[in-house]
């Protein structure tokens, strides 16, 4: 009984503390941004196989701009444009070079995000020695989702500060009172446990 009482404390304890998280292997961040905000991405890769990485291909959103790699020795950088105006812009970076087993990479690029807010999705590829390609393309399910050859994207969320803070939408919170009763709570729970324990 002890050990039940234990147990179902320590569950809502683990609700309370452990948020939903998107799994991505290969990752971009920072995971939010303002809206039309110029800023520098960072791309982690490591290397999950037992043969070397050779490149890393990276699918810029649309609305994203001004993108410019960031040099990095020992690697060469590639980019494809759309092409359509005077102005092209960016829709691809590929790193070609090597990623040992059991280590990783960073690499990064400088870029604009769209002037309203959205959702930016990092599709990403990553091929290694062997020929075999890891999609990093499908859509996040709130759980460490890769298998296989394929595996969830990254997602940037594009914020409207100045609408979020104007908007006369939706009850006004407060979240410190929010976040001072969430403690209340959880002391709460712990008292609990251990009031059940001693009795016993």
């Amino acid at each position: 009984m002890k050990r039940a009482i234990l147990a179902g404390a320590l569950t809502v304890l683990a609700t309370l503390f452990v948020p939903a998280i998107a799994y991505a292997h290969v990752t971009v961040t920072p995971g939010q941004a303002d809206v039309a905000q110029e800023l520098v991405f960072n791309v982690s890769a490591p290397n999950e196989k037992l043969v070397p990485v050779t490149s890393i291909k990276l699918l810029i959103p649309s609305g994203v701009s001004n993108v410019i790699p960031t040099s990095k020795d020992g690697w060469t950088i590639t980019t494809t444009t759309n092409g359509d105006n005077a102005n092209p812009e960016i829709t691809t970076i590929n790193w070609s070079g090597t990623i040992p087993v059991g280590q990783r990479q960073d690499f990064s690029f400088s870029a604009q995000v769209p002037g309203q807010a959205t959702e930016l999705d990092w599709k990403a590829y990553q091929t290694y020695a062997d020929g075999s390609v890891v999609h990093w393309d499908q859509k996040p399910a709130g759980t460490d989702d890769a298998t296989g050859d394929a595996g969830p994207y990254s997602v940037t969320k594009v914020i409207d500060d100045l609408t979020v803070s104007n908007s006369s939408t939706g009850p006004n919170i407060d979240f410190g009172l929010v976040g001072s009763y969430a403690v209340a709570g959880i002391a709460l729970v712990v008292a609990a446990a251990a009031l059940a324990l001693k009795r016993r």
